[in-house]
This record gives structure tokens, C-alpha cells and sequence, in this order.
């Protein structure tokens, strides 16, 4: 049995990037990254996404690229949504990870 609450902790961090749904590279919209962790991450959206959903998160700024799943959307009171984020697999390299206290962005 499973239990409830996170596997890993997550590291507040304030990081553009830009949500690409699958299957339409043409469509980016930017956002920020507010948490982050190995095997997920919590975003700012501008647009309800749906569980169940796949799209790629991607920052230029720190050649970072993940596929991910939308795992909740909730709507925020400034017309924004907050959503959850499920990596398709962890990253091996904390060393090179985005959220290794070297290389958080405020």
C-alpha cells in the first residue's frame, strides 16, 4: 500500500520555461517553474490542462528538456492554473540537475 504525500522533496524555484503540448511543437506557452524535484515538477500555467495529458517542459536558459504528464491543473484566484507535473523517468545526474543548489535561479 502506497502511502499519501510525496516520494521526494521538491525545491522551490522560480524558473522560465515553456510547456509544448505532445504532438503540436508550434504551440509554446511560457511559464514558470515554482518547485521542482526528480521525478516532477509544480507549474504556473495560463490555461487548464488536463490529467492525463502529455507535453514537454523546456527552458533554453538552462538547456533543460523533459517529458512529462499533467497530473492536476487547479485553478489559482488570479486566473491561472497550478499545475502538477509527473516526469516520464528520473534523472540519473544530480550533478547536472535543474534543481542542484548550484544552479537554482531566483
Amino acid at each position: 500500500m502506497r502511502s499519501e504525500g510525496r516520494i521526494e522533496k521538491r525545491v522551490a524555484v522560480k524558473i522560465p520555461v515553456h510547456l509544448v503540448p505532445e504532438g503540436n511543437t508550434f504551440v509554446a506557452e511560457p511559464t514558470t517553474i515554482i518547485n521542482i524535484s526528480r521525478r516532477g515538477a509544480c507549474v504556473l500555467a495560463g490555461r487548464h490542462w488536463e490529467p492525463g495529458e502529455q507535453l514537454c517542459l523546456a527552458s533554453s536558459l538552462r538547456n533543460f528538456r523533459r517529458e512529462a504528464r499533467v497530473v492536476y491543473c487547479h485553478p489559482r484566484s488570479n486566473g491561472q492554473f497550478c499545475m502538477g507535473l509527473e516526469f516520464d523517468a528520473s534523472i540519473g545526474d544530480r550533478n547536472n540537475a535543474l534543481w542542484s543548489s548550484s544552479t537554482l535561479i531566483s
